[in-house]
């Protein structure tokens, strides 16, 4: 099976040197094995990265428009996923290092490379970006549902609830639970109990928008954040709770069985039930356990949890 072909940008402001590194990457992949495009600035690589899907990018950090790290900083912000390759003059460790901790895979010093040198770093750069996104997924996310878990849904909403302070947001958040969850581990045993969480998740996501937060938290527990107006509603929530419990109208069917479930929600809002993540999480969660023992689908925090 032949290669993919590799689609890589070139920021560099030197013909001469575009012309080089063009010339050892086509003698170390072939013609027909990269694709190269070259532009000479920082603001013409970020359009272009707008426009274009690449593999990796060669950046040299002394640029006419932005100089040294700075570079690396302006892609990374904007495309995190893209492999960099630093090309530089500078042969010291200190400078490779530094650009390593701001986000490149590789450092390549100028007139110390061939075409195989390149070549390997271009290579290298696009595994270790796998490799990279490989280990994030198995810290941020969960095995079972491959939702975001606690760990990624607390990160976010620090940083979400930073920016609601600051342009006097209401944020709201939803914890969910599943009814009767233990039943059906204790009936029809933990493997059933694991698919119907899947299950559960993936209803969860069907109901819920690309851009809210759905994550789980534990166990049988589901918390979202949703993407709302700066100032939403209780009668917005409501109509997004009723569309969750309605999800769940139907049974879900696993394994033969015909598991009849749903969650219970509990709601709560940014500032008044919770002027940081911990406490807003322990309000919506308080609702929900209240709603749970009072058997209701949903219930707004009614206090503010100390």
């Amino acid at each position: 099976m032949p290669k993919p072909k590799l689609h890589i940008l070139h920021v560099e402001n030197d013909e001469l040197e575009a012309d080089l590194f063009k010339n050892h990457l086509t003698q170390e992949f072939g013609e027909k094995g990269c694709d190269i495009v070259h532009v000479e600035s920082l603001a013409d690589a970020l359009k272009k990265l707008k426009e274009t899907a690449f593999n990796a990018i060669l950046l040299d950090l002394d640029l006419n428009d932005i100089q040294g790290l700075d570079n690396v900083r302006a892609i990374k912000e904007q495309n995190p996923d893209i492999p960099i390759v630093v090309l530089s003059g500078h042969n010291d460790n200190k400078t490779a290092l530094s650009a390593v901790r701001q986000g490149a895979q590789e450092y390549v010093i100028k007139g110390h490379s061939d075409s195989r040198v390149l070549g390997l770093a271009v290579l290298s750069s696009i595994e270790r970006k796998s490799y990279e996104r490989h280990l994030f997924r198995q810290a941020n996310h969960d095995d079972l549902t491959g939702l975001p878990n606690r760990r990624m849904f607390l990160e976010y909403m620090q940083r979400w609830l930073i920016r609601a302070s600051r342009w006097k947001r209401t944020e709201v958040i939803m914890f969910l639970d599943v009814n009767d969850f233990k039943e059906v581990n204790d009936t029809l045993g933990h493997d059933i109990g694991d698919a119907l969480l899947e299950q559960i998740a993936a209803r969860l996501r069907v109901g819920l928008r690309a851009s809210d937060m759905l994550a789980r938290y534990g166990g049988d527990e589901f918390i979202v954040h949703l993407d709302t107006d700066a100032h939403i509603s209780r009668d917005s929530c409501v109509k997004i709770a009723e569309k969750i419990t309605s999800l769940f109208h139907s049974p879900i069917s696993i394994g033969g069985h015909d598991i009849q479930t749903g969650v219970s929600i509990g709601i709560a809002f940014y500032p008044e039930h919770g002027k940081n993540t911990t406490r807003l999480i322990q309000s919506a969660d308080h609702a929900m356990y209240q709603a749970k023992k009072l058997h209701k689908d949903y219930l707004f925090c009614a206090e503010v949890i100390p």
